[in-house]
């Protein structure tokens, strides 16, 4: 089970998910498993405790990795980041659902 191959990891994904002690193997279940959020030209997944009760005895790995949120480009192509926090679904959907470029 790893990373599908059209998937990158960025090198700040790959620092952040070092620092949270996380594997390409996790980033995947976040991936299968997270809630998805579509914001600000990007897309959230988050892992709820309610996916992780929905879903430990299919996959056990889910039970560290709840309130794990990772952020992906649009083109679903490369994972930007990873972190961990507990109030995030609650944030991401208060950011607005498009991308505001200013132009200079």
């Amino acid at each position: 089970m790893t990373l599908q191959a059209n998937v990158a990891l960025s090198k700040h994904a790959k620092q952040r998910g070092a620092q949270s002690n996380l594997s390409e193997q996790d980033v995947d279940l976040v991936r299968r498993y997270g809630v998805l959020e579509h914001r600000t030209g990007v897309r959230f997944y988050f892992v709820r405790r309610r996916e992780v009760e929905r879903h430990r005895h299919a996959e056990p790995r889910l039970a560290k990795l709840h309130d794990i949120v990772m952020i992906v480009a649009s083109d679903d192509r490369m994972v930007i980041t990873v972190y961990r926090n507990r109030n995030a679904l609650k944030e991401i959907r208060r950011k607005s659902k498009v991308r505001f470029d200013r132009v200079a």
